[in-house]
């Protein structure tokens, strides 16, 4: 009896069992760390864009979705697009998103998806007197772009007088039917759907589109290639599911 009580209250004991504990705690808080993810985003209507304080649209219920069924915590933030890309690339738990997967980034991210799918469109305002029937037509006129995919599209497609900016918002301001006006621009680059909306947002309400469906492509998740394997793999599965249970043609019918 002495001796057994002598071992429970043995002080090795004791520090072994309270070195036991610490360890798993700090093991559990070191899994809550790595599986707390940010979910980066620029404003880009209907995929993404903020509104009452929350990050929403198409691709931004898409992300938040898998997230759940990952059971992982959704850290949405919305921010220029430069720093939503750059913050994926230089933070482990970091992905961005909606991204067109294109070869020179293709190493440079682990991919989810394609999570959503998006139509550009060239819009103008209705005192637009110009003629565009054909592509190349497009390219005398001054075009303002977001600093992203779509500005790399034109460039590579041989447009050679754009307005980048890094917020698409500041754009429709822009627009002018007068071609001399310094300063300004012709036409506008951005999403179909989502192209009036913002627009009304900067207080352009006399919109029209000048071309249509210019280009269309995939969205995809692009994460940080040190991302955990564990979460990686979560979220793939999770994304799975919801492309054979129809989740993502549901989201995109929303819009």
């Amino acid at each position: 009896m002495t001796a057994s009580i002598s071992r429970a209250l043995s002080p090795q004991r004791d520090f072994k069992a309270l070195h036991y504990v610490c360890r798993l705690v700090l093991g559990l808080c070191m899994t809550s760390s790595a599986s707390a993810l940010n979910f980066l985003t620029e404003e880009n209507p209907p995929l993404n864009f903020l509104r009452d304080g929350k990050v929403g649209g198409m691709a931004s219920e898409a992300v938040r979705e898998m997230a759940r069924r990952a059971s992982l915590p959704a850290n949405l933030q919305l921010l220029a697009w430069a720093d939503a890309y750059g913050r994926a690339q230089q933070e482990e738990a970091s992905c961005v998103f909606s991204t067109v997967r294109t070869p020179d980034r293709e190493k440079m991210f682990i991919w989810l998806g394609p999570i959503a799918r998006g139509e550009w469109s060239m819009f103008v305002l209705q005192g637009f007197s110009g003629e565009v029937r054909k592509i190349e037509d497009l390219k005398k006129y001054r075009i303002g772009v977001v600093r992203d995919a779509r500005a790399n599209y034109l460039r590579n497609s041989g447009f050679t007088d754009l307005v980048v900016r890094d917020q698409n918002s500041e754009l429709p301001a822009l627009l002018t039917t007068d071609p001399q006006e310094p300063g300004k621009i012709d036409l506008w680059f951005t999403q179909t759907a989502g192209g009036a909306d913002m627009a009304r947002q900067a207080g352009v309400t006399d919109l029209k589109v000048a071309y249509p469906a210019l280009m269309s492509q995939d969205y995809w998740l692009a994460c940080n290639p040190q991302l955990a394997p564990d979460t990686f793999r979560a979220l793939r599965d999770a994304s799975y599911t919801m492309r054979s249970d129809g989740t993502y043609k549901r989201l995109a019918a929303k819009r």
